[in-house]
């Protein structure tokens, strides 16, 4: 019985790390983006099987969740949400991220002024960042 909790213990350790291992693949682009006010093409793993268009994001801050996990917050100006085409400030984890590449564009009105005011790592009454990367 020991052994089958070990290794238990051993395959969820290790599912763990490699997921935590692969999300910075994209940090260091993304905090080049928040740092110069760069807009990216995001694909996610699910949007292909959607029938959407790449998501344009203008990144805001890139940040660690109460989790672990990194997160970025911007504004998405382009790409499926729930299935539909429309603008609003988002929250994107990195590990639904399949492709992200820097691209031509600048942040809209409503999207700078978001980025401006700066972001507390909640929405609403829901605070789950724990740390701030880059903005």
């Amino acid at each position: 019985m020991k052994i089958i909790q070990h290794t238990l213990a051993l395959v969820t350790s290790i599912a763990f790390c490699s997921s935590a291992q692969a999300q910075p693949e994209h940090e260091a682009l993304l905090c080049k983006a928040a740092e110069t006010g760069r807009v990216v093409e995001v694909v996610f793993h699910e949007d292909a099987s959607k029938d959407c268009l790449p998501r344009l994001v203008d990144v805001h801050q890139v940040g660690v969740g109460n989790n672990g996990q990194l997160y970025m917050h911007g504004w998405q100006t382009r790409g499926c949400t729930n299935g539909r085409d429309y603008e609003s400030e988002r929250i994107f984890r990195f590990d639904r991220i399949q492709s992200a590449e820097i691209v031509e564009g600048e942040f809209g009105e409503r999207s700078q002024s978001i980025k401006t005011g700066g972001w507390d790592g909640c929405i609403g009454s829901n605070c789950f960042i724990a740390e701030n990367i880059c903005e």
